[in-house]
């Protein structure tokens, strides 16, 4: 499983889903793949909410995704369901 991670800067909400992952993401084998709202391209549909996660399959399918600030428990449910 893939993770793309778009954020930004300047977003409150996306340091706080950061520090979250950062959590998470040590009891995971997850590729995460950041992405920069403000400055990389991406092939993705984002709206004006961030942070997005986009959850990927090994064929680099979207399988999921999550938007804004979204909690621990909320993060580690998803993760667990597309394992």
């Amino acid at each position: 499983m893939k993770l793309v991670k778009i954020t930004s800067l300047g977003c409150s909400s996306c340091i706080i889903v950061n520090n979250t992952l950062d959590k998470i993401l040590k009891n995971y084998d997850i590729e995460v793949i950041n992405v920069d709202y403000d400055f990389d391209d991406y092939e993705y549909e984002v709206g004006k909410t961030l942070p997005v996660l986009i959850f990927l399959d090994d064929s680099k399918n979207e399988v999921s995704r999550l938007v804004g600030e979204v909690g621990y428990e909320k993060i580690e449910n998803e993760i667990r369901k597309l394992m």
